[in-house]
């Protein structure tokens, strides 16, 4: 799925999901095509919660603010679209560290052969979008979703889709919180 694809999906279960208050969450849907053998290929549907805090800033500050996080967040910004308020940060490693925390903190990959971790081994994809909505002239909601993918650096298999521990999320909420100084 291309990322233009995902994110106008996810954007879709966004514009779709109830309102949550501060600190609460929702979920948005998407779906993986992953091939499992020659010709053959699976459909893997997965649902992302979504962290949601509401601030009392204009839009335009929020915005600005979000996208100056680059840095503090360490994984670097991929897009921003005013239109849609949707700003993305990727990251792709081949390490198990991300934002010099250890992977593991913020996916879950599944267990690789030998039963280790995949988020151990394997080269991780992170993105981390970013909703910024008008609640009013001076009222802003960001929702943060995290999906992740891990592939085994040793075959050209499809990647593996993992599982946000939420961790990183609440970590993006976290740093924009104490920019903004709300």
């Amino acid at each position: 799925m291309t990322t233009r694809t995902w994110l106008a999906v996810v954007l879709l279960g966004w514009a779709c999901a109830a309102n949550a208050g501060p600190g609460e969450h929702d979920a948005a849907t998407d779906v993986l095509r992953t091939a499992t053998g020659p010709n053959e290929a699976v459909d893997l549907t997965r649902q992302t919660l979504l962290y949601a805090q509401e601030y009392s800033d204009p839009w335009v500050h929020v915005w600005n603010t979000l996208l100056e996080t680059e840095g503090d967040l360490g994984v670097p910004l991929e897009s921003a679209d005013t239109a849609t308020g949707a700003v993305v940060f990727r990251l792709q490693t081949s390490t198990p560290r991300v934002a010099g925390k250890h992977a593991s903190l913020y996916l879950d990959c599944g267990r690789g052969p030998g039963g280790t971790p995949r988020v151990d081994n394997y080269q991780l994809t992170l993105r981390l979008t970013a909703l910024v909505e008008r609640m009013g002239s001076d009222r802003t909601l960001v929702r943060t979703g995290l999906v992740g993918s891990a592939r085994d650096r040793s075959t050209t298999a499809d990647p593996l889709p993992c599982s946000s521990t939420g961790a990183f999320e609440k970590r993006a909420l976290a740093i924009l919180t104490a920019r903004l100084g709300s």
